[in-house]
């Protein structure tokens, strides 16, 4: 498993180099998306709700760790991370950053299935906190879908426009 890890984020990062081109985030949520079999979508709502698309975001937490990051990565996953050559620093680029976090979210699809429980253990695993904040992350959720469905819609009128003219 660790090898298969570090595999997954070596070809993407040398994939992006070899292409010469700067990633978007976008592209990265995508990205890891493919990767771990996450929603990109599931995944930029998760970094709204954890840092509003902050890549340098820091929060203290009052246990003592430090939540950092686009996705806020716990301090806590520093010590299983280490073991992927990841130190804390790394944790502030956008996509090696993002990719963690889809990592992290496929672990606890993995435990707990494919619904918001395993977003809540994304965050947390105390009930009340977790349920909370998978709420919170899918108002988001829904709300980016919404948007998406409400801009196809209007790429389709255009498109009935153009072609009718």
């Amino acid at each position: 498993m660790v090898r298969i890890f570090a595999l997954l984020l070596f070809v993407a990062f040398a994939s992006a180099a070899q292409a010469g081109q700067p990633r978007t985030m976008m592209d990265c949520f995508n990205e890891a998306g493919r990767t771990y079999k996450v929603p990109p979508m599931l995944l930029q709502a998760i970094a709204w709700v954890e840092s509003r698309y902050d890549k340098n975001a820091n929060n203290y937490n009052t246990n003592g760790s430090v939540d950092m990051g686009v996705m806020q990565i716990n301090s806590l996953w520093l010590e299983p991370l280490a073991e992927y050559g990841i130190e804390q620093r790394h944790l502030y680029n956008a996509c090696l950053n993002i990719n963690i976090a889809a990592w992290i979210l496929r672990k606890q699809i993995n435990e707990v299935g494919y619904n918001w429980q395993a977003v809540a253990h994304y965050h947390s695993r105390t009930p009340e906190r977790g349920d909370s904040y998978a709420r919170k992350v899918a108002r988001v959720y829904f709300a980016l879908k919404r948007q998406r469905e409400e801009q196809q819609q209007k790429q389709q009128m255009l498109g009935k426009q153009v072609a009718e003219r």
